[in-house]
C-alpha cells in the first residue's frame, strides 16, 4: 500500500506538467464542467461557543417607594417583562393618608375658589376694598399650591389606582429573581425582585491562547444566534490567566440585544475576524489532494492539465486558493475523477 501511495505522489509530481485533451463527446458525456476563477477578497474568521449572561450592571432591584404591604405579584422567575409593565400591588397607609389629604385640599379650593369670586364681584361693584379682595385672592391660590403638591407627592410613588399603588418595570428584561411573597411587608430597604435589562448582555466565551494574542479590548466581533442571526459585539475584558481546565482563556463581549433577541443562558458562538487576504473561492470538491500537496485541474489551449495549488481556508463546501493560480483560469469543477485518472494514464 506504501508503494502504491508513493507510486501516486510520484505520478502527480509528473502530471502536472502534462496535458490530456478529451473528445468533446467524452466532455459532454462525463458532465466535465469549468468555472473561470476570479480573485476575491475575504475576511478569514473563526467561531468559537459562547454563553450568553445578564449585565450586572444593567440589574435592576424591584422594590416600593414606600411602606406598605404587596397586596398582588404579577411576575415570576424566568418571566420576560416590558418596561412599563405592571408587576406588582401594593397597599400603604402613607399613600391613603396623602389621597385623603388631596381630596381634603380639593375641597379647600373649591370653597376658596367660591369666595374668591364673590369677593371679586364685591370688589369689582366697589363695596369692598382691595385688601379683603387681595386676601382672598392668596387664599385661592395657596390652597392650589397645596393641592399641587400632595398631587406632586403621590405622583412621585408611581401609578396609583383606586388607592393602590402599581409597581412597573423600569427596564425591558428578565426576572431573575423573586424575593417576596404575597402579604410580605415592602418599602424602600425590602427586596422584591430582581430584574435583567436585556437591552444590553454580555457573551462569554473561551478563546485558544494563541487567538487571544491577536485580540484587544475594543475589538469588534460578531455574535451568531439561533438561525444564523449575527448582531455585532465589542469586547470589553480579556482574562489572560489561562483556565487550567479549559485551557482557555475567558473574554467577554457587551451587546446590544436589539429586538432582545439574545436571553440569559442562550448557547452562541463568537465570530472573530481576522487580517482581509484576496484569493479565489473555488469548490472543495475540485481538490485533488495528497499527503503534503493539493491539485487542480484546469483547462488550457494544449488540454487539461494538473497545477500544484496553496489552500489558505478550507469550508464545509468550498476551499480558498491563494496560491497557484490566476485570474480567468478555467477549473474544472465536474468530472474531476475521469481527468485525474487521465492525466495519472497519460503521464506513465
Amino acid at each position: 500500500m506504501r508503494k502504491v501511495f508513493i507510486l501516486v505522489l510520484f505520478l502527480f509530481s509528473l502530471s502536472y506538467a502534462k496535458y490530456v485533451k478529451l473528445n468533446p463527446e467524452i466532455e459532454k458525456n462525463f458532465d466535465i464542467k469549468t468555472v473561470k476563477v476570479k480573485k476575491e477578497k475575504f475576511t478569514d474568521k473563526d467561531e468559537y461557543p459562547a454563553v450568553v449572561i445578564e449585565n450586572p450592571s444593567k440589574t435592576v432591584i424591584v422594590s416600593s417607594p414606600v411602606e406598605g404591604v404587596l397586596e398582588a405579584l404579577f411576575i415570576k422567575k424566568g418571566d420576560f417583562v416590558r418596561k412599563g409593565q405592571v408587576i406588582a400591588q401594593v397597599i400603604s397607609p402613607e399613600i391613603n393618608q396623602i389621597i385623603a389629604q388631596i381630596e381634603t385640599a380639593k375641597v379647600k379650593v373649591q370653597t376658596a375658589k367660591n369666595i374668591l369670586d364673590r369677593e371679586e364681584l364685591l370688589y369689582k361693584e366697589e363695596v369692598i376694598p382691595y385688601s379683603r379682595y387681595f386676601s382672598a385672592k392668596v387664599e385661592y391660590e395657596n390652597a392650589v399650591a397645596t393641592l399641587k403638591s400632595l398631587e406632586r407627592v403621590l405622583s412621585s410613588y408611581g401609578i396609583v389606582k383606586n388607592g393602590k399603588l402599581m409597581l412597573t418595570s423600569k427596564v425591558s428584561g428578565v426576572v431573575l429573581e423573586i424575593s417576596a411573597f404575597v402579604g410580605s411587608p415592602v418599602g424602600v430597604d425590602k427586596e422584591i425582585g430582581k430584574i435583567a435589562d436585556l437591552s444590553e448582555v454580555l457573551v462569554v466565551a473561551q478563546i485558544p491562547p494563541e487567538e487571544v494574542k491577536k485580540i484587544k479590548v475594543g475589538d469588534k466581533v460578531a455574535i451568531v444566534g439561533l438561525d444564523n442571526v449575527e448582531l455585532e459585539g465589542k469586547v470589553i475584558l480579556i482574562d489572560y490567566q489561562l483556565n487550567p481546565q479549559t485551557r482557555r482563556n475567558e473574554i467577554r463581549i457587551s451587546v446590544k440585544n436589539k429586538n432582545f433577541i439574545l436571553k440569559p443562558n442562550m448557547f452562541v458562538n463568537v465570530r472573530l475576524f481576522k487580517a482581509t487576504e484576496e484569493g479565489f473561492i473555488i469548490p472543495k470538491s475540485a481538490v485533488i489532494a495528497s499527503s503534503y500537496k493539493n491539485f487542480v485541474i484546469v483547462k488550457t489551449d494544449k488540454g487539461y492539465t494538473l497545477k500544484e495549488v496553496v489552500i489558505n481556508k478550507v469550508f464545509t463546501d468550498n476551499v480558498i486558493i491563494v496560491q497557484g493560480l490566476k485570474e480567468g483560469e478555467e477549473v474544472v469543477v465536474s468530472g474531476v475523477n475521469l481527468l485525474k485518472k487521465e492525466l495519472l494514464e497519460e503521464s506513465k
